[in-house]
């Protein structure tokens, strides 16, 4: 943890002390009560604002597991929030639609990401990637392989407006709604609200990032995974992504200042 760093973080409502050095983000603060029960000696943080955050134990390893909600900006902000206390591996385990390669059900992990969203454009300019750390999604890649659920690796396009961008209103359509044949044919597997932010603001903050997601939902036909399968997918989720952040250390970015090649 970072010295001389005793505040609590504004939103989080932790200090320096509770948290590992290595973290989960999660949308769902469900999510994060379930990590609780996975993990060995697990303590709630907080829970003010929804932003529900546990730290436990994975087999012997330290992490933290932190809710945002749902939004680019928000993730963020928890993201900003936990660099500050020391942090310095984060992988975001949400869900994804699914499209192109991707069939409901399949783990995603993403090599890079579409900055769709707008909160990463605070933090770096128009044209910086959303690159994951190489080690983390190598590490996520492999523990996702020894599980029985199908991987696609690839590109993940997040966007900010979910009714006006992602997913048309059946009621209340826009005219908005992104091509999804244009993002397939460039390599789109996944799209979703928060992975380009995760991944951008990350690599700024100098903390190694990456992303796995379930694709719950087709993003073509809108059609769900089912309660029972979710609920059971959604804990392999979290086990998978704890193995990889375990597997992976610690350390900051692959690609540090001053390295040579």
């Amino acid at each position: 943890m970072p010295e001389n760093y005793s505040e609590r973080a504004w939103y989080l409502q932790c200090s320096a002390d509770d948290v590992a050095e290595r973290a989960v983000l999660v949308g769902d603060r469900g999510r994060v009560l379930l990590a609780a029960d996975l993990l060995a000696d697990a303590r709630i943080l907080n829970e003010d604002r929804g932003l529900t955050t546990a730290t436990g134990t994975w087999n012997g390893t330290p992490i933290t597991v932190s809710a945002f909600g749902m939004g680019a900006a928000i993730a963020a902000v928890v993201l900003h929030e936990l660099a500050a206390l020391g942090v310095r591996s984060v992988v975001r385990l949400g869900t994804v639609l699914a499209v192109g390669a991707a069939e409901l059900g399949d783990f995603v992990v993403a090599d890079s990401a579409l900055r769709g969203e707008s909160a990463s454009g605070t933090y770096v300019p128009d044209g910086y990637p959303a690159a994951p750390d190489l080690d983390l999604t190598i590490a996520l890649r492999d523990a996702a392989h020894r599980t029985d659920r199908r991987t696609v690796v690839g590109m993940i396009a997040s966007y900010d407006g979910f009714y006006t961008e992602l997913f048309a209103h059946p009621t209340m359509p826009s005219s908005r709604t992104v091509d999804i044949d244009q993002l397939v044919e460039h390599g789109v597997v996944g799209m979703d609200m928060e992975s380009s932010a995760v991944l951008a603001v990350g690599r700024a903050l100098g903390v190694r990032s990456g992303v796995l997601c379930l694709a719950s939902v087709d993003g073509r036909n809108h059609r769900k995974l089912p309660e029972g399968e979710r609920a059971a997918a959604e804990r392999d989720l979290l086990v998978t992504g704890f193995d990889a952040l375990c597997a992976a250390g610690a350390d900051r970015l692959t690609a540090t200042k001053g390295a040579t090649s």
